[in-house]
């Protein structure tokens, strides 16, 4: 097999750079983003393409456009920054996902053959969850002097299909009507 080899133009390649500090953070959108645990903002930089189906669509709508979005890697690359004590609950999806702490402690936690389980991942520790393993993950710790963590994920697919646990459910529906029967209560 030879591999085609090309020579692009350096502007060519400077369009595959993310800078953090460019990136647009999306903290609503997905189901359980309004609990107060699970409050978290999504940085896209690579994949998450929004569905073309009738049938799928991006909870995020247009909101999350990767800052790097003219190649087809066939994964997605983000960073989540949340709080000590926030994080996501626990879902699957149709595709690998990984994690990477870049700063503070997280916790990535899965339902096993025993019953729910974790790890603690410290900065730069590294963690592969399989496809269709129910996974969530938590900020621990946040380093010293900062007020949040930063999580890189890196999921396969560029359109991957999200399935919450019933237990996530259960709490995204009681949460959803704690606020419309708040909302009542104001509008009477």
């Amino acid at each position: 097999m030879t591999i085609e080899i090309i020579k692009p133009a350096r502007a060519e390649v400077l369009k595959g750079v993310a800078r953090f500090k460019e990136l647009s953070g999306v903290s609503t959108g997905l189901p359980d983003m309004e609990l107060p645990s699970c409050n978290r903002t999504f940085y896209n930089v690579l994949g998450f393409v929004q569905p073309k189906g009738e049938e799928e669509y991006s909870p995020f709508g247009d909101a999350v456009v990767p800052r790097i979005a003219h190649l087809s890697t066939g994964f997605g690359a983000a960073f989540v920054k949340a709080r000590p004590g926030c994080g996501v609950l626990m879902h699957a999806h149709d595709t690998s996902e990984s994690f990477m702490p870049v700063a503070g402690r997280w916790k990535v936690e899965w339902e096993g053959a025993e019953g729910t389980t974790g790890v603690v991942l410290d900065p730069l520790d590294f963690i592969a969850v399989p496809v269709g393993v129910q996974r969530r993950f938590e900020c621990l710790s946040a380093p010293d002097g900062e007020s949040e963590g930063t999580l890189f994920a890196i999921i396969s697919g560029e359109a991957p299909v999200v399935e919450w646990s019933p237990e996530a459910v259960a709490e995204i529906s009681r949460h959803a009507d704690a606020r419309h029967l708040a909302a009542e209560q104001v509008a009477s």
